[in-house]
């Protein structure tokens, strides 16, 4: 008895940690929400909203958003909601998209401290927020990236309400259904490739029965699992008409028209070379091993240490008793595993680091903690500590160092710590030329911004008026939106100018001569640049 309050007080500090986390992520949000540059997608993503909302708002009367780029073949929830947020949030409408998705990303933290503390304890849980909030790529990706990361967050929820209904076969609760299917109908109504986020459900579900078959007669696990099965229908009934109501295209025609879409998807044909660990890959030719080397060179190295011990732990249980984990692990294991290896075996289409595989983040993250958390315990054991006194002091001094490392490097990068790479390719620095840093083309927001200031300056308010003309290689929007309008970019990037920007990943030809009078970089690593090109005139 005496050793309880000792148990309580520790809860409640791993809890107060992790809201402590969730508080300054919702405060990092709000204060930097405005920093963040347009991307490459988001002009599109923009308008595909302002055409969804207007197909709502019009019974379906307004059909434009029905054949409009390729983005008719994913659902329109997330889009729909930030068009929606830019009308009726005082902000620039991208500012208002800003918002929305580092809110999304904080929702998405919630959900791996609860599924976290929910599978090992309130330090678990805290861990875990902690290595997701400190994994560059989450928060990076999380306010202007239309599709990863809001598919992220409803997976994450999906894998918190997993365990849920892991825990309570065969007769799960309708509430903890009607969740699942909320969340699964959210992912589903981002990206119909969602449905292999059930995958790890069922796998789960099947170990389950395995383990009943033993306890019980076949007759009577038949049956609850036949029970079981009914009700997770019902959720995805639930999630399949959710999906719906967020998917103009596929209303026309529910029951193909994503089966069409999913098929087209794994291969889709957008094909190019680029970077990736010292070699020039294929995005339609990738080799095996490219899933687990872009997560080795993008995990933080705590997070990498708390997944080793996780696989031992996982190993070491396997080998004394094949059946000793919990279905619930077995869950989280499957969510972790089986994307990879659908992608590897299929061959599907992947480019830009792991953008189309967040969603493995917050699975990632909770492991990691669970690790941390297995360490922490051996390392306060009194077998351990009589050995090593002051083992586990030094072990929470250097996890303290690191946080703040870790923080401090992503303030150095802010707001493009998407770039980040961890020490395994030396860095930022180090990964310059042998993989992509920014592929978003968001420095050129931060690039023409500091042009117009630049001129402004010099040349007085009257510059603003002046009719100059700017050579833009790369997307052109990131630019524009913060230069004046009466400054005019030729569509094609061809042609006289007064100023050059560029970012670094296109090439759009020669590099016209001139000074370069704004430069864009981070820790040492140029992102984007702009030219002076009016020489004497």
């Amino acid at each position: 008895m005496g050793t309880q309050p000792d148990a309580a007080s520790t809860s409640s500090f791993w809890d107060g940690v992790a809201q402590m986390a969730l508080a300054i992520s919702v405060l990092f949000v709000a204060f930097t929400f405005k920093n963040y540059g347009i991307t490459w997608d988001e002009p599109l993503h923009l308008e595909n909203g302002w055409r969804a909302l207007d197909w709502y708002l019009s019974l379906g009367a307004d059909q434009r958003v029905l054949d409009f780029q390729n983005l008719y073949l994913y659902g329109a929830l997330y889009d729909t909601l930030t068009a929606a947020a830019g009308a009726i949030l005082p902000f620039d409408v991208y500012e208002s998209r800003r918002l929305i998705g580092g809110l999304v990303g904080v929702v998405g933290l919630v959900a791996v401290r609860a599924q976290a503390r929910m599978l090992a304890g309130p330090r678990a849980g805290a861990l875990a927020v902690l290595l997701l909030l400190l994994t560059p790529e989450w928060l990076g990706q999380a306010f202007a990236n239309p599709k990863d990361v809001p598919f992220a967050t409803a997976a994450a929820w999906m894998g918190l309400l997993q365990i849920r209904l892991i825990r309570a076969l065969p007769h799960q609760r309708w509430g903890s259904l009607a969740a699942f299917g909320l969340a699964f109908g959210a992912a589903l109504g981002i990206r119909v490739g969602g449905v292999v986020l059930i995958g790890p459900l069922v796998i789960a579900c099947l170990y389950w029965l395995t383990l009943h078959l033993r306890t019980v007669p076949t007759a009577t696990a038949l049956r609850d699992a036949c029970i079981a099965a009914v009700r997770l229908l019902a959720s995805f009934i639930l999630a399949w008409l959710i999906m719906l109501a967020c998917w103009p295209w596929a209303q026309l025609d529910p029951l193909t028209r994503p089966l069409e879409a999913l098929a087209g998807f794994s291969h889709f044909p957008l094909s190019f070379n680029f970077p990736f660990a010292g070699q020039i890959l294929s995005t339609t030719d990738l080799p095996w091993w490219y899933v687990p080397v872009a997560f080795g060179v993008k995990l933080p190295e705590v997070t990498l240490l708390g997944l080793a011990v996780a696989l031992v732990m996982a190993i070491r249980a396997a080998t004394r008793a094949p059946l000793s984990l919990p279905p619930e692990r077995v869950g989280l294991t499957a969510a972790i595993l089986l994307p990879p290896l659908i992608v590897i075996v299929t061959g599907a289409v992947l480019y830009d680091g792991i953008r189309h595989l967040l969603f493995l983040l917050p699975p990632l993250s909770v492991a990691a903690g669970i690790g941390l958390d297995r360490l922490a315990t051996r390392l306060g054991a009194p077998a351990f500590r009589e050995r090593f006194s002051h083992g586990a002091g030094v072990a929470a001094a250097l996890l303290c160092l690191w946080i703040g490392w870790q923080g401090l490097t992503m303030a150095r990068l802010h707001p493009y710590e998407a770039i980040w790479y961890n020490a395994l390719t030396g860095g930022v620095r180090g990964a310059q030329g042998k993989f992509e840093l920014d592929y978003w083309g968001s420095p050129l927001s931060e690039a023409a911004e500091r042009l117009r200031n630049r001129i402004v300056a010099q040349e007085g308010s009257g510059a603003i008026a002046r009719p100059y003309r700017v050579r833009i290689c790369g997307p052109h929007d990131s630019a524009l939106h913060f230069l004046p309008p009466t400054w005019k970019a030729p569509a094609d990037g061809q042609g006289e100018a007064d100023f050059y920007i560029a970012f670094k990943r296109s090439t759009c030809g020669p590099v016209p001569a001139g000074p370069e009078i704004v430069r864009v970089e981070r820790l040492g690593v140029t992102l984007a640049y702009v030219l002076d090109l009016r020489g004497g005139r």
